[in-house]
């Protein structure tokens, strides 16, 4: 579910976003120390703003060269873990 969101266009991704946010918050199985950088990651989530003119960077929003940069370090530290 990841990679979907840097697939998914702008206007939708918000929605793709939430759905992984929920996802990692009500899985049991994803509610353990070892995979707690899911939940930073999914806090960090809501500080997505596509709309430039929406975007307050004093206050922690961010653009989709951000988003890209927190999806592709999960995404290696998912790797990681399914492979040790």
């Amino acid at each position: 579910m990841l990679d979907k969101i840097e697939r998914t266009y702008a206007s939708e991704r918000s929605k793709t976003i939430g759905e992984l946010q929920n996802k990692i918050w009500d899985e049991p199985g994803l509610q353990n120390e070892e995979l707690y950088f899911l939940q930073v990651l999914a806090g960090d989530l809501n500080f997505y703003e596509p709309v430039e003119r929406d975007r307050d960077a004093a206050l922690g929003y961010y653009d989709d060269d951000k988003l890209s940069e927190l999806i592709g370090t999960a995404l290696k530290k998912v790797e990681s873990f399914l492979a040790a």
